[in-house]
């Protein structure tokens, strides 16, 4: 069945001449030809684009990104990757952009060169039956640099499993037409179960990731915890316990850069509430920058950077 018409608002986050202060305002509200279940930015060449994607339907839209135009513009390019994918993630590897989708039943990730003209290239599959980094039953799948590599990280919400991989480039390709891309299992380890909303951020050029625990309604345990130099070495706790107003009942948490600095939007679909905090820099907690009333019932919530001092949140 097509998917239904959607609304999307789009608000501007930009620096306040406050102390601990952002400024968010509506800048559009746009009316899309479906509703999707993932919208993710990926840049090719000078432009931003949002790959528009649902799971019902094998090929996603790609929208060019327009700040200040149209905002969002459809290229009358089509991305064909199947359905059925329950993550989406781009990264950069190379200069060169790429699209990766996961279904967690087979553990399978798919990858494709997405080209200039948008094009997708041949697929490259990976994915690991047997330990080390087994692949299967990721809920969380997030891309992120590490000293120079690029790095995947999968846990599984229900068993806690979690394990990381990186992406690399090969001298050559294995056959005519295929990427010259090679992904490893890198660490695995046994976590607790119910982690959700993985925020992924950078200090200093060391990354580190925000979760909440949902496990144990009693208990919800916000976490913040710092990715080793050494990605054999895997996580530490680098802050436990921390205070994030209305954790239980938050269905979004997105990370973004402003001016160098790292914060995060947190949302509430149900009334639309929408606060945005800053990381504070010993990882021990956030400031609260600006709130907002935004749209009510929001299935996605995607940051795309389009400046070094401008931020948007889309919401479909």
């Amino acid at each position: 069945m097509p998917a239904q018409p959607n609304s999307t608002a789009i608000l501007s986050i930009k620096s306040s001449s406050a102390k601990n202060s952002l400024t968010v305002s509506p800048a559009a509200s746009i009316t899309l030809s479906q509703s999707y279940s993932t919208m993710l930015p990926v840049r090719v060449g000078e432009r931003v684009y949002v790959i528009a994607y649902s799971k019902e339907i094998a090929a996603g839209d790609v929208y060019l990104f327009t700040p200040g135009d149209d905002w969002l513009r459809p290229s009358g390019t089509q991305m064909t990757v199947g359905t059925g994918k329950d993550i989406l993630n781009t990264f950069t590897l190379g200069n060169n952009p790429y699209l990766c989708t996961y279904t967690a039943q087979d553990g399978v990730f798919t990858t494709y060169g997405v080209r200039d003209d948008l094009s997708l290239s041949m697929p490259y599959a990976f994915y690991r039956s047997h330990e080390l980094a087994i692949s299967k039953g990721f809920s969380t799948v997030k891309f992120f640099t590490q000293l120079g590599q690029v790095v995947f990280l999968g846990y599984n919400k229900s068993n806690g499993y979690v394990a990381t991989y990186t992406a690399s480039i090969t001298p050559v390709s294995s056959s005519s037409g295929a990427l010259p891309l090679v992904m490893l299992p890198i660490w695995s380890h046994p976590w607790a179960p119910g982690w959700v909303r993985f925020a992924f951020f950078q200090f200093g050029g060391e990354n580190f990731f925000l979760k909440t625990n949902i496990g144990n309604p009693k208990n919800i345990n916000v976490n913040i915890d710092h990715l080793m130099d050494v990605i054999t070495a895997g996580t530490a706790e680098v802050g436990t316990q921390l205070n994030l107003a209305k954790a239980a009942d938050l269905t979004h948490v997105e990370p973004f850069m402003l001016d160098g600095d790292p914060y995060f939007a947190a949302y509430l679909s149900g009334t639309g509430e929408l606060t945005l905090y800053r990381f504070h820099s010993d990882c021990q907690g956030w400031t609260s920058v600006a709130s907002y009333n935004a749209p009510a019932g929001a299935s996605i919530m995607t940051p795309v950077s389009v400046s070094d001092s401008e931020a948007v949140l889309v919401f479909s």
